[in-house]
């Protein structure tokens, strides 16, 4: 198989890695170049005596490299990746080391396949009981010091709010994190922004110009948040669940394990990269193309712990997710499986605008503290509204673009034809990540902020 540009500079973990990539796609600083499959090798020159060894395979993707980046992929291994996407390297016989690579990729295989098949090791059930009370109780007084906050802020006015600096909303979130309830703080350390921010044009409803309009809905989610926490023993198993993970309780590997995986053909639609304080958050948006079921998976990586491989936007993965407890369900993990070229370019499970809005309005009955949700439609027109905002729309109804830096190039791929769109909305506006038109994908680059889109497939 093979791998497009823009498909393996979205696999870069940050944007200098992007550029450093690129220069490292010459083929004449490459030697001893060759691939066996999927299987691609080379040796290039660095700063130290000996050149680096770096070998990937396009099929995970997966690489390694003898220097000594931190960061996965490193630029070696883009770069050598870049040059079989503009002049596809020759077949050849594996050198030792590739072949001892290659065999030690097989072995960990089979060895986690065997750790999957083995029998659970013995679970000290009170430690656990006895860990889970203590966090408990932790976020039990967590809540009542947000109510507190929360009844203090309506009472002042949220017109007064917006005087206080950044220190006065970090305090409540420091006492979250305290609490062990990183889902909230976070909540709360973005409202400043939402503050900040500037009006939104031609927004969907006049209210949502207004800085206090944003302020209100968040702390309305958040309540309708912590309320929902307190009554945990009213809801179903599923809903409970969700409520958690939106606190910010870990699922266990062993609650994982438990979960059934959903077999199918998974568009990989788009890659989005988020920094969050020490950490990088990285989604890929997925849909099945049997069963129409959306999925995001998440991982978190330092700058000692990379993000771990994962296919390319454009791409197809052939094999099984398992969906985290939550109702509706949507974070996911890979199972078993493996990622090739994509089989059709269209957007699977695509609908009209009545239907994604229907659809969203379900998904906030059953989780009404939701931010954002993905949505996907079908047969689009893009334009101007009367009142000179972007906009998306069919016979059924239109949504209002929120992300103006790339209106102009998805107007320009869609050169005034029907396009399918996958994006995030609000309940505002629709920020696009992806468009299919003319049977190929093109995404929204998750590590560089020009205002392009890739052709991903």
């Amino acid at each position: 198989m093979s791998l497009t540009s823009a498909q393996i500079l979205d696999l870069a973990p940050d944007a200098s890695s992007r550029k450093a990539g690129q220069d490292q796609a010459k083929p004449a600083k490459w030697s001893a170049l060759g691939r066996a499959g999927d299987v691609v090798w080379g040796e290039i020159k660095g700063s130290g005596a000996n050149p680096y060894r770096t070998v990937t395979d396009l099929s995970g993707p997966a690489s390694k490299c003898t220097c000594p980046s931190r960061k996965f992929p490193c630029k070696h291994a883009l770069g050598l990746m870049l040059v079989d996407a503009t002049t596809p390297i020759s077949e050849a016989a594996p050198p030792d080391w590739v072949a001892a690579w290659i065999r030690g990729r097989e072995s960990r295989a089979i060895s986690a396949e065997a750790r999957a098949q083995a029998a659970p090791a013995p679970v000290d059930e009170k430690g656990q009981v006895k860990r889970r009370q203590a966090r408990e109780g932790k976020v039990s007084a967590a809540l009542d010091e947000l109510d507190l906050w929360l009844g203090d802020l309506m009472r002042r006015g949220l017109a007064t709010v917006r005087r206080e600096p950044y220190a006065f909303w970090d305090r409540m979130a420091g006492r979250l994190v305290d609490g062990q309830a990183p889902g909230l703080a976070r909540r709360v350390r973005a409202m400043p922004g939402l503050i900040a921010a500037a009006p939104v044009s031609g927004a969907a409803r006049p209210e949502a110009s207004r800085p206090e309009a944003s302020l209100a809905l968040a702390l309305g989610r958040l309540s309708l948040l912590a309320r929902a926490a307190r009554r945990l023993e009213r809801l179903t198993p599923e809903q409970a669940a969700g409520v958690r993970a939106a606190i910010g309780y870990p699922v266990t590997a062993e609650e994982m394990a438990g979960r059934p995986g959903l077999v199918d053909e998974w568009a990989i639609l788009a890659h989005a990269v988020e920094e969050e304080e020490k950490l990088t958050a990285r989604t890929v948006w997925l849909a099945g193309r049997a069963s129409g079921a959306l999925a995001q998976v998440v991982d978190y990586g330092t700058p000692g712990s990379p993000l771990p491989p994962v296919p390319a936007a454009g791409q197809d993965f052939s094999g099984a997710l398992a969906f985290h407890p939550g109702d509706p369900p949507l974070r996911a993990v890979f199972r078993e499986g493996r990622a090739g070229p994509a089989s059709v370019g269209a957007l699977p499970g695509a609908t009209s605008v009545a239907e994604a809005l229907d659809g969203f309005a379900e998904a906030l009955a059953r989780a009404p503290w939701i931010e954002r949700w993905p949505v996907r439609l079908s047969g689009l027109r893009l334009g101007y509204g009367t009142d000179g905002a972007m906009a998306a729309g069919d016979a059924t109804g239109c949504f209002i673009l929120s992300d103006s830096a790339h209106f102009p190039p998805l107007m320009a791929v869609a050169a005034g034809g029907p396009v399918d769109l996958f994006g995030l909305y609000d309940g505002f506006a629709l920020t696009p990540l992806a468009m299919v038109a003319g049977g190929h994908l093109y995404a929204v680059p998750a590590q560089d902020p020009r205002p392009i889109l890739v052709r991903a497939a």
